[in-house]
């Protein structure tokens, strides 16, 4: 009876690259530089996933 309900499609997130490693950074700037980005490499690398995001 309560098997009627179609199960919702997951996510797609894929594996991180292992052979990236993340190296340090001298912080530069002011505060709200560093978010912008900040926001700006973390968009670059992970667009898609972003995106599908969206649509949930």
């Amino acid at each position: 009876m309560g098997h009627a309900l179609k199960k919702t499609d997951r996510i797609y997130i894929p594996q991180r690259d292992k052979s990236r490693v993340a190296e340090p950074r001298s912080a530069e700037g002011v505060y709200q530089a560093q978010i912008e980005k900040a926001f700006c490499t973390a968009f670059q690398r992970y667009e898609k996933a972003f995106e599908a995001l969206a649509k949930v």
